[in-house]
């Protein structure tokens, strides 16, 4: 609908200027007139010109100018066409880009008086500018001749003067977009009903939330309000006096009720409002509609059979609804569909044979509804397709064959079905494909031999399958790939070396497959790959040296192989990576020292090897961590005080070692600390009592250490901590009155250590705890009567203490 519109700014313009009107002279021998080429160089002088779009701007004919239209007769300017050169227009009003627009650096009122001495000026077009958030001057106004003015996307604000209501010859008016502060009106608009002559009109993103009501006295062809923040009653429409009207976006308002019969519509967009109830079978007497819009609205009911009575539509986008029931074989009629999106309902039934009957369509998306049954055969009719989505649906038996015959489809989509069988081999004569995604079904045997022919192909996803066999071993011939997940499928062998010729690659993930062999050498050779996952498979040998060479490498995942050997040095060359698991291996060694110019890393995970030696100190240089696990390693010697260095820090697991000393006072420097699990280790020492500075911890256990003298009371403070397990240590003294204090608490172990004194009835108040552990210990005195109001216990082990024979009911 938005190129439709595009399409008709640009016929008016010629319908009005003509060959004979916008001819620049070049062909004559006299110049402009002096008055407006004046003007035009004081309008200049009010611009920063960045992108020199206004370069041409000097000599004496101004009808030689860039952007400057004259009448071939008497030289006067009649058009001024100077609309920046950002491309995207959603970027500019968003970003400040100051390389390809006009920049405003003077009085906004100035551009204005300079190009009121342009007295014959009929087209005037400022838009994708920058106004610097300035007031549309009440001075346009006085520019009465103005048959086409846009000031769209030029980071104007505030309220929109009613002096435009002056411009009585205008035909296009164009407020679209100004963003940075939104444009707005006042409760009396009844300026633009004395634009008589206006056929198209855009104020989308102004806000009409408190204009007049029966603001569209006029004989509109075409309406954009889209984003105006419309309510859903009392809003400034009158539909029965839109009778005309061939092109209407209401999208991104708050409307709720129907638009009336309008006739002679060629394109609606209601997208994004309130719109609720189902669609009515009068929907079909919009027989001249082209383009319809009602996504993101709460439609419900089914799809009407008069729906293939619009025998004209091209585009049909009803997403993002609530629709049910099937969908009527009578869409088979809409000969002239070329967009179809129906995705985000709950459609169910089968997809009807009738669909292979739409010759003309391009794009089809059914995706996220409860469709059932077969692909159908009929869909191989549909010559012209180009991006093909039913992802998330119910469908079951195999991928027809006839999808071969679909010769121009560049995207398919049947990921997370019931689909099963194996993948047909004909679709290598998708020779057009850029991205298959087949992901989460049932289909099996072997992936075919497609890969000559699907030269163009950029993303592959067979993941989540039941496919067998081994990787092609001309895999990479996929010379344009960028993205392949195979993960989760039953594939067995190598690894192929002709992975190397994958020089786009970004993403690799085999996972999860019975993979063996070792990661062949040729991997360096994927400069562009950024994540690679070849977790869960039973690959061996070491990791290969020129692993180091993938500079652009930000996610490595070579966890629970039979990887053995030591982490190579190279790993240190991976400046890019900011995660890394080499978990449930057979790496032995230590960790390399150049582990610390890993500047950009987040999380590390070796847990589960056989990597022993200390803890490098070099890890102190890892800025950015957030997590790390080395846990069920033989790693001796301290705990390296720089690790309180690691100021991003949020988890610690260095559980199931065999590092000894005392816990450093510098871990409680790590304020955004939220678990540490330091057990199962040989630490000794006290727990440091500045354990209360770590105000985010929800999780500690240093259980299984040798850890000796008192809780510290300063414990209590840890507002936030849910599980605590200090069990199987050497502490002594009571436990701190100030436990019982943590209102968050889960579960709680102080079992197998020399704790005495008694439970305080305080324990009563501690809504959230499920376990408790205090076995083990000297503990005496009664157990308080209050633990049998604790609504969430499930487990409690109170044995070998010296408690009293007493026991709460």
């Amino acid at each position: 609908m938005r190129e439709t519109f595009r399409a008709m700014l640009v016929l008016v313009v010629v319908l009005f200027f003509g060959a004979a009107k916008l001819c620049s002279s070049r062909n004559t021998s006299f110049s402009c007139i002096e008055r407006e080429r004046e003007a035009l160089l004081k309008f200049k002088l009010c611009f920063h010109d960045p992108s020199h779009m206004l370069s041409s701007w000097k000599g004496n004919d101004c009808c030689e100018w860039r952007g400057v239209g004259c009448d071939n007769n008497n030289k006067y300017v009649v058009s001024l066409q100077l609309r920046g050169s950002v491309s995207d227009r959603l970027y500019s009003y968003f970003i400040d880009d100051q390389q390809s627009q006009l920049y405003l650096i003077d009085h906004v009122e100035e551009v204005v008086s300079s190009l009121l001495e342009l007295r014959h000026l009929e087209h005037l077009d400022l838009s994708n500018n920058n106004f610097n958030s300035n007031l549309i001057p009440p001075s346009f106004g006085s520019m009465k001749q103005l048959r086409y003015l846009n000031l769209s996307y030029a980071q104007f604000r505030g309220r929109i003067p009613g002096e435009l209501g002056n411009l009585t010859r205008l035909h296009v008016l164009d407020l679209s977009h100004n963003y940075y502060e939104r444009l707005k009106v006042d409760d009396d608009i009844q300026w633009i009903s004395h634009l008589s002559s206006l056929q198209q009109l855009d104020m989308s993103g102004v806000n009409l939330s408190h204009a007049s009501s029966n603001l569209f006295q006029l004989s509109l062809s075409s309406c954009s309000l889209r984003n105006c923040h419309l309510p859903s009653h009392n809003h400034p429409l009158n539909f029965t006096l839109l009778g005309n009207i061939q092109h209407l976006d209401l999208s991104a308002n708050f409307f709720q009720d129907s638009i009336g019969q309008l006739s002679k519509l060629e394109s609606i967009d209601l997208s994004g409002n309130q719109l609720s109830g189902s669609i009515r079978d009068s929907i079909g007497q919009f027989s001249k509609l082209e383009s319809i819009d009602l996504s993101f609205n709460q439609l419900s009911g089914s799809l009407p059979k008069s729906i293939g009575k619009l025998s004209k539509l091209e585009s049909m986008d009803i997403c993002c609804n609530q629709l049910s029931g099937s969908i009527p074989d009578s869409i088979g009629q809409l000969s002239n569909l070329k967009s179809m999106h129906l995705l985000f309902n709950q459609l169910s039934g089968s997809i009807p044979d009738s669909i292979g009957q739409l010759s003309k369509l391009e794009s089809m998306d059914l995706a996220v509804n409860q469709l059932s049954g077969n692909i159908p055969n009929s869909i191989g009719q549909l010559s012209k397709l180009k991006s093909m989505d039913l992802v998330s649906n119910e469908l079951n038996g195999s991928i027809p064959d006839s999808i071969g015959q679909l010769s121009k489809l560049e995207e398919i989509n049947l990921a997370d079905n019931q689909l099963s069988g194996s993948i047909p081999d004909n679709i290598r004569q998708l020779s057009k494909l850029e991205s298959m995604f087949l992901y989460e079904n049932q289909l099996n045997g072997s992936i075919p031999n497609i890969i000559e022919q699907l030269s163009k192909l950029e993303r592959m996803d067979l993941s989540r399958n039941q496919l067998s066999g081994s990787i092609p071993d001309n895999i990479g011939q996929f010379s344009k790939l960028e993205w392949i997940d195979l993960s989760g499928n039953q594939l067995s062998g190598s690894i192929p070396d002709s992975l190397r010729q994958f020089s786009k690659l970004e993403t690799i993930d085999f996972s999860g497959n019975q993979l063996n062999g070792s990661i062949p050498n040729s991997i360096r050779q994927l400069s562009e790959l950024e994540r690679i996952d070849l977790s869960g498979n039973q690959l061996s040998g070491r990791i290969p040296d020129s692993i180091g060479q993938l500079s652009q490498l930000e996610m490595m995942d070579l966890s629970s192989n039979q990887l053995s050997g030591s982490i190579p040095d190279s790993i240190g060359q991976l400046s890019n990576l900011e995660i890394i698991y080499l978990s449930g291996n057979q790496l032995s060694g230590s960790i390399p020292d150049s582990i610390g110019q890993l500047s950009n890393l987040e999380i590390i995970n070796l847990s589960s090897n056989q990597l022993n030696g200390s803890i490098p100190d070099s890890i102190r240089q890892l800025s950015e961590l957030k997590m790390i696990d080395l846990s069920s390693n033989p790693f001796g010697g301290s705990i390296p005080d720089s690790i309180g260095q690691l100021s991003k820090l949020e988890k610690i697991y260095l559980s199931g070692n065999q590092l000894s000393e005392s816990i450093p006072n510098s871990i409680m420097q790590l304020s955004k600390l939220e678990l540490i699990d330091l057990s199962t280790n040989q630490l000794s020492g006290n727990i440091p009592y500045s354990i209360k500075q770590l105000s985010k911890l929800e999780m500690i256990d240093l259980s299984s250490n040798q850890l000796s003298g008192s809780i510290p009371d300063s414990i209590g403070q840890l507002s936030n901590l849910e599980n605590i397990n200090l069990s199987g240590n050497q502490l002594n003294g009571s436990i701190p009155d100030s436990i019982w204090q943590l209102s968050k608490l889960v579960n709680i172990s102080l079992s197998g250590n020399q704790l005495s004194g008694s439970i305080l009835a305080s324990i009563g108040q501690l809504s959230e705890l499920k376990g408790i552990h205090l076995s083990g210990n000297q503990l005496s005195g009664n157990i308080p009567a209050s633990i049998g109001q604790l609504p969430k216990l499930e487990i409690m082990d109170l044995s070998g203490n010296q408690f009293g024979a007493r026991f709460p009911a």
